[in-house]
């Protein structure tokens, strides 16, 4: 069961670059906000903290990832520093008390505050929302699990540049949570609830060899 004492949400890049108008449109990105918006909502009630994280690069800071920043041209960049596409959707804006954690790497955990500011609030869960799935979700994840998180991936409050990149990389993070959850939003909002609700469990390491063929019903099984 869901600890809301102990649970977090982390909110990753829900940023306006990524909207159908952006240079990074997120397939189906209106959708996911709404899913994302609704789980935020119902950890609000729970009185549970919802930490933010923020791609924000400065200037000086562009040497930081330097083999990226050489192959981005100033049309491509993402999370420029007081851009208006930097800027967190309204839809699941924070409130002045919600942590953000900006960072200019794909990990909300490298170089930056957060596991000072989870453990800071006793968190040992996380409800895990956002985009890319395949990027600074899944690596934001991978180094949340190493840290010793226990992971709550709401599958359908992420998303890609495509469904199939989305699936791949939630299917791969499936393979090694290692005791964590993968669910959807309409579940992830009946455990924050304490209510019964469906989630697939990881008990072992590599659980699904995905081919091709197989990618769809695997992922819709989870």
């Amino acid at each position: 069961m869901l600890d809301p004492k102990s649970t977090a949400v982390l909110s990753i890049d829900f940023q306006n670059e990524y909207r159908p108008s952006g240079a990074y449109p997120v397939e189906g990105y209106d959708d996911i906000l709404a899913r994302a918006a609704a789980v935020i909502a119902a950890a609000r009630m729970a009185s549970m903290p919802i930490v933010h994280v923020q791609a924000w690069v400065e200037d000086d800071e562009k040497a930081d990832y330097a083999l990226l920043q050489e192959n981005l041209t100033d049309g491509l960049r993402y999370g420029v520093a007081g851009s208006v596409g930097a800027a967190i959707c309204e839809e699941v804006a924070p409130r002045p008390s919600d942590p953000i954690i900006r960072k200019n790497w794909p990990s909300a955990f490298r170089r930056t505050a957060l596991d000072d500011v989870l453990s800071r609030l006793g968190i040992r869960h996380l409800l895990v929302l956002g985009v890319w799935t395949d990027s600074c979700v899944r690596a934001s994840v991978f180094d949340a699990v190493f840290a010793g998180y226990r992971i709550w991936l709401v599958k359908d409050a992420c998303g890609s540049g495509t469904e199939t990149m989305h699936r791949t990389a939630v299917l791969d993070m499936a393979n090694r949570l290692y005791g964590g959850v993968v669910l959807r939003a309409a579940e992830a909002i009946k455990a924050i609830h304490g209510q019964d609700h469906a989630a697939w469990r990881c008990t072992r390491p590599v659980e699904f060899q995905y081919r091709a063929e197989t990618i769809d019903p695997l992922y819709d099984a989870l």
